[in-house]
C-alpha cells in the first residue's frame, strides 16, 4: 500500500529534519513548490505508520503542509503564495477546524508520484471505499492488518491521527487511472 501524510512542516527540508532527529523515515516528501525528494529506496521498510504491518507492506510520502493556520503568512512571506482554507474537514467522525490545505501543484505532484509507484510497484490505484464508493473517513481494519492494497491516508491505519482529512483520495485517482500523463509538464 501506498500511505499519505501531511507533514505539519514548513518545507520538505524541515521535515527530513524531524524525521531525523525523531528516528522515523519516509519514501518521499512533496514540497510547497511541489518538487518530490526521495529519501529512502522503495525496497526498505520505512518508520512512518506507526504500525509495523503496515510499515513493512507500504511506502509513504510526506506532503509540506503546516496544518495551522497560524503559518498562512509564513507561506505568503516566503512566495509560495496563500494556500488553501480546508474546511468541513471529517475525520473519525469528527468534523475538523479549518485548517491550511495543499497546494494544487502538490497534488498534481502527489498524483505524478502515485502514477510511478503504480508502474513500478503494482499498487493498485485503489483506496478504502464504503458501500455508497465514497472514501471511507476514518480507520480500516484491513489497512491496520497490512493487508490492503492500494492508496490510503495515515488515519486510515490509526485513529490516533488525522492526516490527511480533507483529501478525498477518490477522484484524483481515479483522474490518474484515466491519465496517461507520466510527468507534470514545467514551463
Amino acid at each position: 500500500m501506498f500511505v499519505n501524510h501531511w507533514d505539519v512542516c514548513l518545507s520538505a527540508e524541515s521535515c527530513a529534519k524531524v524525521l531525523a532527529r525523531r528516528g522515523v523515515s519516509v519514501h518521499f516528501c512533496i514540497d510547497n513548490d511541489g518538487t518530490i525528494y526521495q529519501l529512502l529506496d522503495t525496497q526498505h521498510a520505512a518508520w512512518h505508520a506507526g504500525n509495523s504491518k503496515v510499515n513493512r507492506a507500504s511506502v509513504g510520502v510526506e506532503i509540506s503542509n503546516a496544518y495551522y493556520t497560524k503559518y498562512q503568512d509564513w507561506y505568503e512571506r516566503h512566495g509560495f503564495g496563500e494556500r488553501p482554507l480546508w474546511t468541513d474537514a471529517e475525520v473519525h467522525g469528527k468534523t475538523q477546524k479549518p485548517f491550511l490545505g495543499f497546494y494544487d501543484v502538490q497534488i498534481e505532484a502527489a498524483k505524478a508520484l502515485w502514477r510511478a509507484i503504480h508502474d513500478g510497484l503494482g499498487i493498485p490505484l485503489e483506496c478504502p471505499v464504503d458501500s455508497s464508493g465514497d472514501m471511507v473517513t476514518t480507520t480500516v481494519s484491513e489497512v491496520a492488518s497490512g493487508k490492503f492494497k492500494g492508496f490510503i491516508h495515515h488515519f486510515h491505519v490509526t485513529r490516533g491521527k488525522i492526516d490527511c482529512a480533507g483529501f478525498d483520495l477518490k477522484n484524483p485517482l481515479d483522474e490518474v487511472r484515466t491519465s496517461r500523463k507520466y510527468c507534470i509538464d514545467k514551463e
